[in-house]
């Protein structure tokens, strides 16, 4: 029994700290140009976007999340600052609304 409730506090605990982790590695990684950073993000935006994925809002898009950030870090990676910015920005915009419409929805 302990083991199943652990898991009921851990699993979304880690999901929900995913996200800004996604963001915060995403944007050192391009202010140090260390694409693997942004990799990082990548992979830890992948909850997030596979969530999005199930909505009926961002059916079958909820996926391209990671792939701009893995887009990113190409760009981070040959020394294209500005086109690693606008490809993290999917990313900010998605992330920055889901938090909008949880609180909206919270407060309302």
């Amino acid at each position: 029994m302990i083991g199943a409730d652990m898991s009921q506090i851990l699993i979304p605990l880690l999901f929900w700290l995913s996200i800004p982790a996604s963001l915060a590695f995403s944007v050192i990684g391009v202010l140090k140009n260390r694409y693997w950073f942004v990799l990082i993000g990548a992979v830890l935006i992948f909850p997030i976007a596979y969530y999005f994925n199930g909505s009926p809002t961002f059916y079958g898009y909820g996926l391209f999340l990671p792939v701009f950030q893995v887009i990113s870090a190409a760009a981070v990676k040959e020394g294209y600052k500005l086109w690693a910015w606008l490809f993290l920005t999917p990313a900010f915009l998605v992330v920055f609304w889901f938090i909008f419409v949880a609180l909206s929805y919270q407060f309302s």
